[in-house]
């Protein structure tokens, strides 16, 4: 599943620009327990729509970007605190980012 790539990927942003410091911080504020979030990273399981509408609303992220719609990661270009694009194509990027971290 295309969003599910995407939601990960989203976490390693945020692991990257510092608005998270572990992954259990983004487990928790989607409500998703750890070994669930294993389970999504092995291809187990997926996010529900309810973990992606916990994301969009907690991180202020462009839900069309979570679905391929968009390049636009947040709604907010403000709420990004790195000095990563707020735009980019995730099929090319996502094992980049996974491996950065």
């Amino acid at each position: 599943m295309a969003s599910d790539e995407t939601m990960l990927l989203l976490m390693y942003i945020l692991l990257g620009n510092k608005t998270i410091r572990f992954k259990t911080d983004f487990c928790r504020d989607l409500g998703l327990l750890k070994q669930n979030l294993k389970n999504i990273e092995d291809g187990k399981n997926h996010f529900t729509p309810e973990h992606i509408e916990r994301a969009v609303k907690k991180y202020k992220v462009n839900a069309n970007w979570i679905f391929g719609v968009s390049n636009k990661i947040f709604i907010d270009d403000k709420y990004l605190k790195g000095n990563l694009n707020t735009s980019m194509n995730t099929s090319s990027n996502t094992k980049t980012a996974k491996n950065d971290y």
